[in-house]
């Protein structure tokens, strides 16, 4: 398969890190400090707060693919290396190893809130690196024979390739720079989803309990359990029902270990699908491959791959990379789980559909929204109309029915008709609705307030 091979070419460049290794080194920003646009981070956080209340399905959660597989933690440290050898002999050819440049504390500092760690056992531990995908039978058949003969189990088979190094980052250390970062000072009110991109070879070696006592050692008990969805029914909770329980992080599964997984990790498979960015059609139609519908109660994941090995492999000519010009269309149309690969604070920008740049302008100002859909502050006293919207509808459009209700002031005391609320777009979706319907007006007034916060600079190191 595509991706077999993926992970086939991912070992044996894996192979020449190890050989080039005592040579190279990169340039990298240190552990939390990447400079992140305080716009940025108050436009981001505006809109986790304008869903504090709104059930997991509805959610918009920006991702990362391979999370873990970062160059700052030395992941992929001689792709420039590798790159520059290729070319030598194939001009139009090009290696890229690392998903993504910045470690998970900073990818979390950007705005990133569901977290892909691949997960596999390595130097007699869980650890993060890029294996799995390469099934190869007969040679898993010869290991566990050999194992047989010498009544010892070797814990490696052909999905473990790509894991050869002996500084391979833990499990244990990741989980900790998300627990960290959930407990800082500002981040309270936050929540992650956690899939770990694993291999059934975990539970045939039996690590599944391994891996569970892993997550309660270091999450304690934040993590929302299969056990706890139960309460919910079909439903999920919010955010707030989530904090209210003392939850923090909801994990899933790319494997299916049955009730060896029940105490504390959901299949992923029963949470969501997964696509292409390739795949969508933009609103108003807001469909996947023309199947699936967003905004309607099932969760979606999109990711890009990035990764180039030479002429083996190319993630990009297989589903297509997010962009700057796509990126703005997953937002507006709610894909819960959009996961980038390569992230920085400029390809985070895209994902903002609430302020404007350079808004708010005014701390504590009336907040309305533009004819081009993005907010901005103003006086309180300026004549406008209300954004008003009707929520409950049985067999209502998605995203809610919304129009422009009175105009006047933003306190005006009869803002909407009845049947509807002054409101506010809580997603993309929602936003591009109420701006459908008020496109005969300039700016409407929006049922939200201001509040401003700063950020952080960046420092670099060396990484060898």
């Amino acid at each position: 398969s595509q991706h077999g091979a993926a992970r086939y070419a991912t070992a044996l460049v894996a192979w020449s890190d190890l050989v080039l290794q005592w040579g190279n080194c990169q340039e990298v920003c240190e552990r939390g400090s990447v400079v992140v646009d305080p716009w940025l981070a108050y436009a981001l956080a505006t809109q986790r707060r304008l869903q504090a209340h709104t059930p997991l399905p509805f959610l918009t959660l920006p991702g990362t693919h391979n999370s873990g597989i970062c160059l700052a933690d030395g992941y992929g440290i001689d792709q420039d290396v590798l790159d520059r050898m290729v070319k030598l002999i194939l001009p139009d050819s090009s290696v890229r190893i690392a998903n993504q440049q910045f470690t998970i504390t900073d990818q979390l500092r950007m705005g990133i809130r569901h977290i892909e760690l691949d997960t596999h056992w390595h130097n007699n531990d869980l650890c993060i690196c890029h294996a799995g995908g390469v099934h190869l039978k007969a040679l898993n058949k010869l290991i566990e024979d050999l194992g047989k003969i010498f009544h010892h189990t070797i814990h490696w088979d052909t999905e473990t390739l790509g894991c050869f190094s002996p500084h391979e980052r833990t499990l244990r250390q990741a989980l900790g720079e998300i627990y960290d970062f959930l407990h800082a000072p500002g981040n309270e009110a936050d929540v992650v989803i956690l899939y770990f991109d694993d291999q059934m070879d975990l539970l045939t070696w039996d690590k599944v309990p391994y891996l569970l006592q892993t997550i309660k050692d270091v999450l304690g008990t934040s993590v929302f359990t299969p056990s706890d969805k139960q309460a919910f029914g079909s439903g999920w909770p919010s955010p707030h029902e989530l904090l209210a329980r003392g939850k923090r992080a909801i994990i899933a599964s790319a494997r299916d270990y049955g009730e060896a997984m029940a105490p504390l990790i959901f299949h992923s498979s029963s949470l969501w699908s997964e696509w292409d960015p390739v795949d969508l059609a933009p609103y108003p139609a807001c469909t996947l491959r023309g199947q699936l519908q967003t905004e309607n109660g099932d969760l979606t994941r999109a990711l890009g791959d990035s990764l180039v090995f030479g002429p083996f492999y190319d993630g990009s000519a297989h589903g297509g990379l997010f962009s700057a010009a796509n990126l703005p269309l997953f937002a507006g149309c709610n894909v819960n789980f959009v996961c980038n690969d390569q992230l920085d604070p400029f390809s985070m920008r895209p994902l903002v559909w609430s302020w404007g740049e350079g808004e708010p302008s005014q701390d504590g100002g009336c907040v309305a929204m533009r004819a081009d859909g993005r907010w901005e502050t103003r006086n309180c006293q300026d004549q406008l109309p209300h954004a008003c919207a009707r929520m409950d509808e049985t067999g209502g459009p998605r995203g809610g029915r919304w129009l422009s209700g009175s105009v006047g002031a933003w306190d005006h005391p009869s803002p909407c008709p009845d049947g509807f609320t002054f409101s506010v777009p809580v997603d993309g979706f929602q936003n591009n609705v109420l701006r459908a319907a008020t496109s005969d007006h300039p700016s409407v007034w929006l049922y939200t307030v201001t509040q401003y916060q700063q950020s952080h600079p960046c420092s670099l190191i060396k990484k060898k």
